[in-house]
């Protein structure tokens, strides 16, 4: 994995309680361009809402052979790809760090490292205050990249391409100080 990176990562849910997760999205972005984008299926080990399903696309059949959180986790090597970024950032931010935490909870698993990590939905509304607003398909018709909202990988993809196209805007080089530039306060993970 190239050195220095940024981490964003999206998830989708089975239902209303967040730590349902049954899609984990990630991409890394490094020197200035996003250089993998991946998605696992996740079982969630709930029922499904059907608000889910149509938001989504992800059935429960999708998922029965698919692994929980713990072994996706491991087998992807997730833990060690957020241990080693330098930082971690969500488009809106509160909600995929909540169902993290939730999903940690559920499965103790606490051997997750600690990280900070950022929002790019806060950053968005500081630089680009002219847009009617900062949902993610508004950001990616913003970035001109047609994408499909709400598939982990591609929300994921999305989210690392307009975190490098703020970087590049205001001519700052690292993710935290554009969060300080910008004032946006940082979360951490931390167990």
């Amino acid at each position: 994995m190239p050195q220095p990176y940024t981490l964003a990562i999206d998830f989708e849910t089975a239902n209303r309680n967040s730590r349902s997760i049954c899609a984990f999205g990630w991409s890394v972005l490094s020197a200035g361009r996003v250089v993998t984008s991946q998605q696992v299926l996740i079982n969630p080990e709930e029922d499904f809402d059907a608000g889910n399903i149509r938001v989504h696309g992800i059935r429960p059949s999708n998922v029965w052979d698919a692994p929980a959180l713990p072994e996706a986790m491991a087998t992807h090597g997730l833990f060690e790809l957020i241990e080693k970024a330098e930082l971690v950032v969500a488009h809106n931010a509160s909600f995929d760090m909540g169902a993290l935490q939730k999903a940690i909870q559920k499965y103790d698993l606490y051997q997750m490292p600690s990280f900070q990590y950022g929002c790019t939905v806060k950053l968005s509304r500081k630089l680009y205050p002219w847009l009617p607003n900062h949902k993610l398909n508004t950001m990616a018709e913003f970035l001109n990249v047609s994408f499909k909202h709400h598939d982990a990988k591609e929300d994921a993809y999305i989210c690392a391409l307009l975190l490098q196209d703020m970087l590049d805007r205001t001519n700052i080089e690292h993710p935290v100080e554009l969060h300080r530039f910008c004032g946006v306060r940082m979360g951490e993970v931390a167990y």
